[in-house]
């Protein structure tokens, strides 16, 4: 599982992974079956077959009386040397995500792989059942903190919208001489970049009756 993980998460700079791509697309197209690899397969039976035939089973004795079968990969399958070098250079990739996809299936801890985590983007296997979102409790803290701090900042921003409102009507009551932005600037504290930000590119600030007259 180590080497899945490791090939999906492998991407070189400035490209995409050739072997990671492929393989990411098969197991979201399992996930898409909710898990059922049978009904994926039986819609597909040139994938079934393509799968089938990139790894073979080897039979290996043991010192002690018993005998194990070992997936070993296909490679006459995966190369594919009757295809022209431009097929090759194709196909290789696919086939040995699929080979990667085949044996991931045998192993017992398959259905804990999980991913990509929303933060980093990273496959990973699971330490726990509800660990579904996030691939470290480092990404899920860094995640909750980028989000509280999103959060200050948008009520920040909403109250300095708020008492700029209410800066202008007092403007529009006092009419004084000064123009409302260094006035209710001058008011409330509030950074001239901000009222003019505010004004022509998010238009929540409009321009007060009694200056537009």
């Amino acid at each position: 599982m180590d080497r899945i993980v490791e090939t999906l998460n492998w991407k070189p700079e400035g490209g995409v992974s050739l072997y990671g791509e492929p393989l990411a697309r098969l197991i979201e197209r399992l996930r898409r079956y909710e898990g059922d690899l049978r009904k994926m397969m039986d819609d597909d039976l040139e994938l079934e077959k393509v799968i089938k035939s990139v790894c073979v089973t080897e039979w290996m004795p043991s010192r002690k009386g018993r005998a194990y079968l070992v997936p070993q990969p296909s490679w006459e399958h995966i190369l594919k040397r009757k295809l022209s070098p431009g097929q090759v250079d194709r196909m290789r990739p696919e086939r040995f995500a699929a080979l990667l996809f085949h044996v991931g299936t045998l192993n017992p801890e398959w259905d804990k792989l999980a991913g990509p985590c929303v933060r980093c983007g990273n496959y990973y296997i699971k330490k726990r059942a509800s660990q579904k979102v996030y691939c470290s409790r480092r990404c899920g803290n860094a995640a909750t903190a980028l989000a509280r701090t999103s959060e200050r900042i948008k009520a920040e921003r909403a109250d300095k919208i708020g008492r700029a409102k209410a800066a202008i009507k007092e403007w529009k009551a006092a009419k004084p001489q000064r123009g409302w932005k260094h006035w209710v600037s001058e008011r409330t504290a509030i950074d001239l970049r901000f009222l003019t930000r505010n004004f022509t590119e998010t238009g929540e600030l409009m321009t007060p009756q009694k200056e537009s007259r």
